[in-house]
């Protein structure tokens, strides 16, 4: 009877230092994660661009075919998408935003394309033929005005101008403020 008594005894030590080390590792990943929030600005992936009921800043650009544009080309119903040369999932999304931008039913569309002219020429390409075309640096008045901080984002802009959604799939899906139009 000891030795199942010395056995029980070492199994319940065992537990009770398994719970420990475990509050452990997640006490750790808390601290970590706080940490990270704090060195990249408190940035997630959802925030990179306006957020639904936000309105973008003032902004003018010009587009490549040179047609002037500003922040009331988007004042009512519309798409608006950002994408960069070297980001690969950008060369997954033009397409789809191509193909959006193409639907007869679909509002007003602009795309800005952020990088150099000789690297963003595909893009701009696919791009132009459905749609107006900004090419821009990281830091132009267009990213600026829709408060980009990654590739892709796209957002749908409702009646009065504020983002409906900031959700890639559901703007070039329609699903959201297709009764906005």
């Amino acid at each position: 009877m000891g030795f199942l008594t010395a056995v029980v005894v070492l199994v319940g030590l065992v537990a009770v230092l398994n719970l420990v080390l475990t509050l452990g590792v997640v006490r750790r990943l808390r601290d970590h994660t706080e940490r990270f929030e704090q060195m990249s600005g408190g940035f997630t992936p959802d925030d990179g661009i306006l957020l639904p009921g936000q309105r973008p800043e003032e902004f003018t650009a010009t587009t490549v075919d040179g047609r002037e544009v500003s922040h009331e080309t988007v004042a009512g119903p519309a798409l608006v998408g950002f994408f960069m040369p070297g980001c690969g999932p950008c060369h997954e999304w033009v397409p789809r935003f191509a193909a959006a931008a193409a639907d007869p039913e679909s509002p007003p569309t602009m795309a800005v394309v952020v990088g150099g002219p000789e690297e963003s020429t595909e893009m701009v390409a696919t791009l132009s033929e459905v749609t107006h075309v900004i090419v821009e640096d990281t830091h132009g008045p267009v990213a600026k005005a829709f408060a980009v901080q990654a590739f892709p984002v796209m957002c749908r802009t409702g009646d009065d101008g504020t983002v409906l959604t900031a959700s890639n799939d559901e703007v070039v899906g329609g699903r959201v403020g297709a009764g906005q139009r």
